[in-house]
């Protein structure tokens, strides 16, 4: 994988997360206001949320034209690095040691996974 292209999936693993995050912005939103039925979930960050993710799908099909799908989505286990760092800084959530753990390993796990040999 070409150093361009491995920025690439980072940013479409980072636009995921933040619209997990939006998602879970959003859910608290709703539930917190009383507004009732699909009306509740119309909100300005609910449908941002919504846009945030699908544009993540759609630069995915884009970057797996480009890229074998057996090194980007390694990748994507990023996603439970960055909601959770993305969660924390923004919603509050905490971040346990067990976290910060899975995090390195996870981190560990795509180094090994993308290795080059020779």
């Amino acid at each position: 994988m070409k150093p361009i292209e491995a920025v690439l999936v980072v940013f479409v693993v980072l636009l995921a997360s933040v619209g997990q995050v939006l998602m879970r912005a959003a859910s608290i939103a709703a539930a917190s206001s009383g507004a009732a039925g699909l009306r509740a979930w119309m909100s300005f960050t609910s449908v941002l949320a919504v846009v945030v993710y699908c544009s993540a799908m759609a630069l995915w099909l884009w970057v797996l034209s480009r890229v074998p799908i057996t090194q980007a989505f390694a990748f994507f286990g990023l996603s439970f690095v960055f909601v959770p760092l993305l969660a924390s800084r923004f919603l509050g959530d905490p971040m346990s040691t067990q976290t910060w753990i899975g995090a390195a390993i996870i981190v560990l796990g795509i180094v090994v996974t993308n290795w080059r040999t020779g």
